[in-house]
């Protein structure tokens, strides 16, 4: 029976020529549709733990209040810094210092909004060799590292470095009487995110040198645990000491946290959830749309089968194959769609744009699900009909 619905289903498409490829296109619209809201999805969650991820570190401490690295974290007192890291199994507590402040554009003056990372400069925390490699650079008062694929006129900086070897930024603040620059002698890269443009780093002594802000206040505790320890007791360790006064977090937590905090409680993760159930809603449409005007073409021929003895149940199956083919012609040419959005929006936004394989499947799932459904609707003229009736 499968191979007979089979047949006939390879039949009914190939015999509907340009009516089949006006289908297609449709359906390739609301699959490159969902490939978009997937993509920036992705770009927004990956963007956001992009600094997290690459900070050396297996625990983290923040504020009693913190909610998100992209909502102001508050500072938190050093002492507790110290305090939690009396608690066995630590290798190492650094302090990490983060603000946003603002620069001027090289093009046209503008103001440009930055986030400014700091740490002391015998203490790396990060992963990136190239920040390490630089680290007596920052030692110099005034120095700052800036990231290469920060975004806006921070390219027309980034070139302007890599043509002379030289950058001085001007800093905007509107309680300064005299205006502060400071020196960019390197480039590192982490990439921007959806709220902050670009990246900078620097030592401790700096960022007071350019912020006022007291070296007491830090905003966040990086922890290493010694070799051997287990990070999930430590962190509970210095929760008990330290109580309600902090929050704590292993790195994957403080990362999961983070993709929350997009995902439910900020209106762009709305937009692009909401996206994909809009998404979904339009295939289900194109690809039912496409299965009606196959059914009632064939609706005759249907009925001949009717009364020859097929059963309701052949029917389903004969429509379940079209849906799927049509499903599955869609969706290839639907991923190399999706591949030149990602390119173009990549290269325009700075962020992580990728196609990832788990994504693919994903979707590819998601396709053949919406064929499926669509076959609910599109026999519905076929369920429980008699054949003279379906002649009619």
């Amino acid at each position: 029976m499968l191979r007979v619905a089979a047949g006939l289903a390879w039949r009914q498409l190939t015999h509907r020529g340009g009516k089949l490829v006006g289908a297609l296109l449709g359906v390739c619209v609301a699959i490159v549709l969902i490939f978009t809201q997937v993509g920036f999805r992705n770009a927004l969650y990956d963007s956001a733990c992009g600094i997290t991820r690459s900070l050396d570190t297996d625990i983290l401490i923040a504020g009693a209040t913190f909610h998100s690295w992209g909502d102001a974290p508050p500072w938190l007192p050093r002492a507790l810094l110290y305090e939690a890291a009396s608690v066995p199994g630590i290798k190492s507590a650094h302090p990490l210092y983060v603000s946003a402040i603002q620069t001027s554009s090289p093009v046209d003056g503008h103001s440009m909004s930055t986030s400014l990372l700091a740490f002391p400069s015998h203490a790396p925390v990060f992963l990136k060799p190239e920040i390490n490699a630089q680290l007596d650079i920052l030692t110099v008062p005034n120095r700052v590292l800036m990231d290469r694929k920060s975004r806006d006129d921070f390219q027309v900086a980034r070139e302007r470095f890599e043509k002379t070897g030289q950058l001085t930024l001007t800093l905007l603040g509107a309680a300064e009487s005299l205006q502060k620059t400071v020196e960019v002698p390197g480039l590192f890269q982490i990439g921007p995110s959806f709220s902050i443009d670009g990246t900078m780093v620097t030592s401790d002594m700096n960022y007071h040198r350019i912020t006022g802000i007291p070296l007491d206040r830090i905003s966040l505790g990086l922890i290493r645990v010694a070799d051997g320890a287990d990070p999930a007791r430590v962190k509970a360790a210095i929760e008990a000491k330290l109580g309600t006064r902090a929050r704590v977090f292993l790195k994957s937590e403080f990362m999961d946290n983070e993709i929350h905090y997009y995902s439910r409680e900020t209106p762009i993760g709305t937009i692009f959830n909401m996206g994909l159930v809009v998404g979904t809603i339009v295939g289900i449409v194109f690809i039912s749309q496409a299965l009606h005007g196959i059914v009632n073409d064939n609706i005759r021929e249907y009925a001949a089968l009717r009364a020859v003895g097929y059963s309701q149940s052949f029917f389903v199956m004969l429509v379940s194959v079209v849906s799927l083919a049509i499903s599955v012609a869609a969706y290839l040419p639907s991923c190399l769609a999706a591949w030149g959005v990602y390119s173009v929006a990549a290269a325009a936004t700075k962020l992580p744009l990728v196609m990832k394989p788990i994504n693919m499947l994903t979707i590819l799932g998601v396709v053949v699900v919406m064929g499926q459904v669509a076959t609910l609707f599109a026999i519905k003229r076929l369920k429980n009909a008699n054949p003279v009736d379906l002649f009619g």
